[in-house]
């Protein structure tokens, strides 16, 4: 039988050996080793020789490689930095080193402009026929899906007069198809078509439509709130009464603010008034809080038709096309149409003004003391704050500027080229 060999119990020699290999691993900035784990108490003895062997330690100048069994990821754990060491003045941060490697005094832009080209611009008409001439590649495919969303015209027709409210939205441009159904079934009703991609539509001029040429009521009102109140009072009284709107873009630039889109949904909320309309924009349901919603009703329909935004964009500022006074002259007409009487007379004063002056290189406006007492003479005005509130609205429509002369005067002058004032002038004496 093998004879039973009592173990050896480890020596303090064989600890404070391994104590000196775990402290060579060390760097001088280390903090200090943790306790053993193991729980044990170092005698005196133990201690003394742990502390010999720091000295030692310190005395080293180069350090020990370690062995070759330790782990390498503990031979290169970096030493700690001591807070109390202060950084060298003339080390930069890292944000510096980021700025000056990304920072540039002269910014470099490239030179490839349209002036570059010496191409003449386009005129509308032509670049609209060159649009068509060019047949797409999916006139086919396009065709189809106009021909899919006609199969829900019935829907539609149902939908509205249930009491909803149809919205309809997807890529690609929605007045076609709207306007095959208006043709298809309310070319025998009573209804309205608002273009609200129109760069001078305006709130008022959609109330007077409703007012004047549907219900036709020949009368002015002081505010929005009595024209709706009036038009509320109307269907109420006549059951029978039913009026279509279709609203093409009713996310356009000109009716998204607050007070148009509350109006259009108290419009929208009348049981005889049946509201059809179209949105393009990605975030136009934002312009809609859960009130506005409820009185939209909406029912929402997808309607992708891939089509060009000829129409809507033919509004838009483009570096191609020759900007003509056409647009300028049906914005003024359609702003001016929606104003006062006084109001009218007042800015036809100020644009006959600027005409007979339009030779005149040094001319710089109308001041608004020589303005106040003509329109007084005119019997348009009976105080310059009247005059003041009036300007304040040709302000807001983009139909005049004022500027302040070098003796501080201020002037006035329409900003509308000439060639355009003079075809207005003579619209108007047609009318």
């Amino acid at each position: 039988a093998t004879p039973y060999v009592e173990p050896s119990t480890p020596t303090r020699t064989g600890r404070s050996e391994y104590n000196s290999v775990l402290l060579d691993l060390r760097s001088d900035s280390d903090s200090e080793l943790s306790p053993s784990d193991s729980g044990e108490e170092e005698d005196e003895d133990g201690m003394e020789e742990e502390q010999k062997i720091k000295e030692d330690k310190e005395n080293l100048k180069t350090p020990r490689t370690p062995s070759k069994g330790l782990s390498a990821a503990l031979y290169k754990t970096p030493a700690k930095k001591n807070k109390n060491t202060p950084e060298p003045l003339n080390q930069p941060s890292m944000v510096e080193e980021y700025f000056e490697a990304h920072g540039s005094s002269k910014v470099l832009t490239s030179d490839r402009t349209l002036e570059r080209l010496h191409i003449p611009k386009l005129d509308r008409e032509t670049l609209v026929q060159l649009l068509e001439g060019k047949p797409s590649s999916y006139s086919k495919e396009i065709q189809q899906l106009h021909s899919k969303h006609q199969k829900h015209f019935s829907k539609w027709m149902l939908q509205l007069q249930l009491g909803f409210s149809v919205l309809v939205y997807g890529l690609g441009s929605k007045k076609a198809l709207l306007e095959d159904f208006r043709v298809s079934y309310l070319s025998q009703e009573m209804h309205l078509v608002v273009n609200g991609f129109f760069p001078s539509i305006t709130l008022k001029s959609i109330l007077n439509a409703l007012t004047c040429e549907i219900l036709e009521h020949q009368g002015s009102f002081r505010t929005p709130s009595d024209q709706i109140q009036f038009i509320s009072q109307t269907f109420k009284n006549s059951p029978d009464l039913h009026v279509y709107l279709i609203i093409h873009n009713i996310d356009g630039p000109m009716l998204r603010g607050e007070k148009t889109q509350s109006a259009l949904g108290q419009l929208a909320s009348l049981p005889n008034l049946h509201l059809v309309a179209s949105l393009d924009h990605i975030n136009a349901p934002l312009v809609w809080d859960q009130f506005k919603q409820s009185q939209f009703n909406w029912l929402w329909w997808e309607c992708v038709t891939f089509q060009h935004y000829a129409e809507e964009t033919s509004y838009e500022n483009s570096l191609l096309v020759q900007q003509t006074g056409a647009l300028a002259l049906s914005s003024l007409t359609h702003v001016l149409r929606s104003l006062t009487p006084n109001a009218r007379g007042i800015f036809k004063l100020l644009v006959n003004f600027q005409l007979e002056n339009k030779d005149n290189p040094s001319y710089s406006g109308l001041s608004f003391h020589d303005f106040y007492q003509r329109c007084r003479e005119a019997f348009l005005v009976n105080s310059d704050l009247t005059l003041r509130t009036q300007l304040t609205e040709f302000r807001d429509h983009k139909l005049i500027r004022t500027r302040k002369g070098a003796d501080g005067v201020e002037y006035l002058i329409v900003a509308v080229d000439a060639s355009t004032l003079m075809d207005f002038v003579e619209n108007e004496e047609g009318d």
